[in-house]
């Protein structure tokens, strides 16, 4: 009989649970309903629904950025940092040995010999560029290490032939490129003092303070494009354009540190490296043993990518 009663009651409890009055039973139908039409939407676009064109077009986006990525990654296992060795040099009659540490192999090390062997002679960075057996990515590694100027001053035109050809007659022999002499020439910017900065049109005696305190503090200027970084002139794009058209530098000109030798005090004053990243260098050095590379800085937690490719025309290493 209790047993009975117990039953009777669990069922009464559950009635009262679910007991609802007329509105709140009409209430709990729209809201199952809505709840349903949601679940049956989401089945749908989620399971059933074919793809569209666009929705096709997404995706094939996203596995080709995906096999993209992975074939980057490919590229950098099989082609690591480690086996090209960066320092400063001059491509003009450079050993093989010394190609194939910049990441060449030797038959594009050849056809750069052959190609001085008929006459040939880089007078700027550009002139190494266009060379066809020298990858782009692996020229932009090297342009902050190459002793050669950005470009000639205008009153000194190359007689030696462009790379990949010379310029024929009508015969067909050889002749040497045509004289300017007549144009005005660039100033080379790291020999450069006030006088001769302020005689280039577009530059005052602002803009020459300026440009020579940045030099200092830089210990010389390895790129035209270190111009946008002066303070007078970082919000002044089509200046920084017209004095690029009027000035050139030579990056040989400019001061370096050995690695393995230089001291906080020398490194910390560098725009590029700051006391702090200095401090941290040093440390790593003395810690880790002498640098073979200068990639190998990367090590300090301290030192981004960007203060690696700035500063790596600025660093030695002891042979």
């Amino acid at each position: 009989m209790a047993r009975r009663r117990q039953h009777r009651n669990w069922r009464e409890e559950l009635k009262d649970l679910f007991a609802m009055h007329k509105g709140e039973r009409s209430a709990f139908v729209i809201v199952l309903a809505l709840c349903l039409v949601a679940a049956a939407w989401v089945t749908w676009e989620q399971w059933i629904r074919p793809p569209m064109l666009a929705d096709r077009e997404a995706i094939r986006v996203v596995w080709a950025s995906m096999r993209d990525s992975t074939g980057r990654a490919e590229d950098r296992r099989q082609q690591p940092e480690d086996e090209v060795r960066l320092f400063r040099f001059d491509p003009n009659g450079l050993p093989t040995d010394q190609w194939l540490l910049l990441g060449l192999s030797e038959r594009q090390a050849a056809s750069i010999h052959r190609y001085e062997s008929r006459g040939g002679r880089f007078r700027t960075k550009a002139d190494l560029a266009r060379m066809r057996v020298i990858d782009p990515d692996l020229f932009a590694r090297w342009e902050p290490y190459i002793l050669l100027p950005d470009q000639l001053p205008s009153g000194k035109a190359p007689h030696e032939a462009k790379p990949g050809k010379w310029p024929d007659d009508s015969s067909g022999s050889r002749r040497p490129w045509p004289d300017n002499r007549g144009a005005t020439s660039l100033v080379e910017l790291n020999k450069a003092d006030s006088t001769a900065l302020v005689a280039v049109r577009g530059i005052g005696p602002a803009f020459a303070r300026s440009i020579l305190r940045y030099r200092d503090r830089l210990g010389g200027y390895t790129s035209l494009n270190q111009l946008q970084e002066v303070p007078i002139l970082r919000n002044k794009p089509d200046a920084v354009f017209e004095l690029k058209s009027r000035l050139t530098v030579d990056p040989s000109l400019a001061r370096t540190f050995n690695l393995n030798t230089c001291t906080v005090e020398e490194l910390g004053p560098h725009p590029y490296m700051g006391w702090k990243v200095a401090r941290a260098l040093l440390a790593y050095r003395d810690q880790h043993g002498p640098f073979r590379t200068v990639d190998e800085i990367s090590g300090c937690v301290l030192v981004t990518d960007s203060i690696r490719l700035r500063m790596a025309a600025y660093l030695t290493i002891d042979e």
